[in-house]
């Protein structure tokens, strides 16, 4: 019948239909008689008179045998057919048809990039392959097997019967590649867009999606919907892939739900966080801090371990118990180098049984392991007593190089004392010598101008540390409108004049902020925050103060006074800190801090200076002295985020004259590194800035590879976290996709057996897509030969039959 078509759609001079296409006859005509007259009593008429012309003919053809008179009965009933086809006007329109639809939405939210352990499956022929080849591969990366294994069979076997379209959703719902129509002859485009495809997405909703797609075919519904999906809804049953069974059924549109995941509850521990000192000293105490989510673990315990990365060398290890109440568990670790250079450690969590993805497990960093002195220069106008215990205690230490000056002391007093000074450096290269400058209630009319400039490019340039101690004759107020003003992380106020000692009754405790308690170690004073914390706690009230009203953009407060505060409603900041240039500078508000000795002598006023002298000095002694900064816009993301990189050169001579040469190297553990390029800003040479979207989770290292700078490149770490919507349901819903496949009278496959579901699909109906113009077949020059030529022969055969 197909070649009988082709051969008169070629007689009529009809376009031969492309690959996949079809073709469909209609015809039409239009009725002779009037529009009153019933299509019964027409009927009737027509029966009337075939059978008048059939009873005429046997009556006059009674001598004849049967194979002539039914010969001349057809002659007649043709001749009669002929002429109502030349009444009723009959026309022939043939419509240009293709493949029907197929719709393949793949599931691409952040939950798709979770791995699951297989090991409860059925062991069957189809299931044991798929248990080898799932190991170490996330549900998206098994869709894409699915898709792509063996030149893509699965979408091949589609294809022979059908058109695909396929889809990626998660919070939104969109074609994939060139409007979703997928050509498999190319192979390697279809290849790459599939391969393009990562698990980001922060929400999921199946129904949203099924819903775009039916709305995409309106008007011819596609033969059906196959969903990869693991079935999850992190918005609620409002968007739950069963709701989608109802709709579907309502347009004759079957679901075929793949589910991909395990029911079974999915066990992981998450390392991330990892809060490390970049500076160490042989034979001091480094803690390595870290924090820890439980995700399907009730209880029990868990092992972390430190060891050096090339060498595998155990560095500490400890046990904690598992507290799955808390949204994340802190945990500290820590060691004593022993030799210097740039040591390269792993922090992990050993495995629980049934856990599937390691990746989050444990995390890389390094630190510098010195064996030098910090050189420190601490200046103060009289031997007030934060002066007087801070020097001692400096003289003392034996990582610490001092250097003091007292601006109003004696003649003799820089000869009786080995650490003094005449006077405050007035070279640059002298005050380069140091790490680290500590700058008390000192008077500024002992420095020219050259001196300010020195410990401005001190700071900026060469990555040194200041530290300014309030004192109530000078510091901060009189270095109002220098350039140690714009250094400092507070407002320096006229308003605000420090009084001269007063006796003062009422003490107050100062309170840590988030940042003071877990972003740094100045103030670490046990080997745990929380131990830290109630030290801190106990320590003994201090009682003077410098009231600062604002705090500077970009700077950060470690400690604020409990009840008093500033103009803009905010409490004063007792200890703070901004970062300028290649170097960082502290704020004390207070004098006071040596009344921490009480009972105790040095064991916590030492631990805070010596800390917080070695947090300063570390950009310095990392030989930063290129001056180069890498930031990010913050140290967490959430999947589908855009991480923003800007590097910024504080010395105008290393300003690459080519603009396209700094680029930053991405890397992710076990992973080959990746390179951003940075471009500059128009209205700023000097910072460069670029972007980084849709990198999966985990926990990420960044460096500036170009230009290449002397010493240790700047670095920054960050981490990538899955949306914690998709976290809150995590095992595959295998029980809403079996409803769905029913209500929509579809079928459902797992993920192992989904290769055979190309066969159940329906053949579905062709898809009209055009129509040709009208044939009139009344008018046609062959049944006018035709008519001629039956007639004659009639006339011709009666008189052979001697009926006329």
């Amino acid at each position: 019948m197909d070649k009988l078509k082709q051969l008169l759609e070629s007689y009529f001079e009809i376009p031969a239909a492309g690959p996949g296409q079809g073709s469909a006859w209609n015809f039409q005509w239009n009725s002779p008689w009037p529009g009153w007259l019933p299509d019964w009593t027409v009927l009737l008429l027509v029966s009337g008179i075939v059978f008048l012309l059939s009873y005429a003919y046997l009556k006059d053809t009674a001598h004849l045998n049967v194979n002539k008179r039914l010969v001349l009965i057809g002659i007649r009933l043709t001749l009669f057919a002929i002429v109502i086809l030349f009444l009723t006007r009959f026309t022939l329109t043939i419509h240009r048809t293709g493949l029907p639809f197929v719709a393949v939405l793949i599931d691409d939210s952040a939950s798709m990039g979770l791995e699951d352990d297989y090991a409860e499956l059925p062991s069957t022929s189809m299931s044991k392959p798929f248990l080898q080849e799932s190991r170490g591969k996330n549900r998206l990366e098994l869709v894409k097997d699915l898709l792509l294994q063996n030149e893509a069979r699965f979408l091949t076997e589609l294809q022979n019967k059908h058109k695909l379209r396929l889809y990626h959703f998660s919070d939104e719902c969109l074609p994939l590649g060139e409007q979703g129509l997928i050509d498999l002859q190319n192979y390697q485009q279809t290849q790459e867009v599939l391969k393009q495809l990562e698990p980001v997405g922060k929400e999921t909703r199946p129904f949203h999606a099924v819903q775009k797609v039916l709305n995409d075919f309106r008007g011819t519904p596609p033969t059906a919907i196959i969903v990869l999906s693991d079935g999850i809804s992190s918005t609620g049953d409002l968007d739950l892939l069963s709701r989608a069974g109802t709709l579907a059924k309502s347009k004759l549109v079957p679901l075929f739900p793949v589910g991909v995941g395990s029911e079974q509850p999915v066990k992981d521990l998450q390392l991330y966080d990892l809060l490390v000192d970049d500076v160490a000293f042989i034979n001091d105490p480094v803690t390595v801090s870290a924090k820890v989510k439980f995700f399907g673990i009730q209880s029990g315990n868990m092992k972390v371990s430190l060891r050096e990365a090339h060498t595998g060398s155990p560095l500490a290890s400890r046990q904690f118990p598992i507290n799955a109440q808390k949204d994340y568990q802190k945990i500290e670790l820590t060691f004593t180098p022993t030799k210097p250079g740039l040591l390269e450690y792993v922090i992990a969590v050993e495995p629980v049984k049934g856990e599937v993805n390691l990746k989050n497990n444990q995390q890389t960093s390094q630190i510098s392991v010195l064996d030098q002195k910090i050189r420190v220069l601490l200046v103060d106008s009289v031997p007030r007593y934060e002066y007087r215990y801070l020097k001692h205690l400096l003289e003392r230490d034996k990582t610490i190089e001092l250097r003091s000056i007292l601006q109003e002391s004696d003649l003799e007093y820089s000869s009786e004392d080995a650490t003094a000074l005449d006077y405050f450096p007035v070279k640059k290269e002298d005050l380069y010598q140091y790490d680290v400058v500590i700058l008390g209630d000192a008077d500024p009319a002992y420095f020219s101008q050259a001196v300010f400039e020195n410990l401005d490019q001190f700071v900026r340039e060469k990555g040194g540390g200041l530290i300014m101690v309030a004192g109530p004759r000078f510091s901060p107020h009189a270095y109002l409108n220098t350039d140690l003003e714009a250094l400092l992380p507070v407002e320096i106020s006229n308003s605000r004049q420090p009084a001269e000692y007063k006796p003062v009754i009422e003490g107050f405790q100062p309170e840590l902020t988030t940042e003071g308690q877990f972003s740094t170690s100045i103030f670490r004073f046990a080997d745990n925050a929380e131990e830290s914390q109630l030290i801190w706690n106990q320590l003994p009230e201090l009682y003077w103060f410098y009231a600062a009203d604002e705090i500077k953009p970009g700077a950060s407060v470690f400690a604020v006074h409990p009840t008093q505060k500033g103009k803009k409603g905010q409490r004063i900041p007792i200890i703070s800190t901004q970062r300028v240039g290649a170097g960082k500078v502290i704020f004390n508000a207070t004098d006071d801090l040596w009344r921490w000795r009480d009972l105790v002598g040095d064991l916590y006023y030492s631990r805070f200076w010596v800390q917080t002298i070695r947090y300063l000095s570390r950009s310095k002694l990392l030989n930063q002295e290129q001056a180069v900064e890498l930031t990010l816009d913050r140290k967490t993301y959430q999947q589908a985020d855009t991480v923003q990189f800007r590097v910024k050169f504080l010395d105008e001579q290393l300003i690459p004259t080519d603009s396209k040469s700094v680029m930053v190297m991405l890397e992710r553990q076990g992973e080959a590194s990746k390179p951003v390029k940075l471009t500059p800003l128009e209205n700023s040479p000097g910072i460069f800035e670029g972007s980084v979207s849709n990198i999966p989770e985990g926990a990420y290292h960044t460096w500036v590879s170009q230009p290449i700078l002397q010493g240790t490149p700047p670095a920054v770490d960050f981490r990538v976290e899955i949306s914690q919507r998709e976290l809150v349901n995590r095992d595959m819903n295998q029980s809403d996709m079996k409803k769905t496949a029913r209500e929509s009278r579809g079928k459902y496959f797992p993920i192992y057996a989904a290769e055979q579901l190309p066969q159940a699909i329906p053949a579905g109906h062709p898809v009209p897509l055009e129509n040709e113009e009208p044939i009139p077949l009344w008018n046609r020059w062959e049944f006018l030969i035709l008519f001629t030529l039956l007639i004659s022969a009639e006339w011709l055969l009666r008189k052979r039959f001697r009926l006329v």
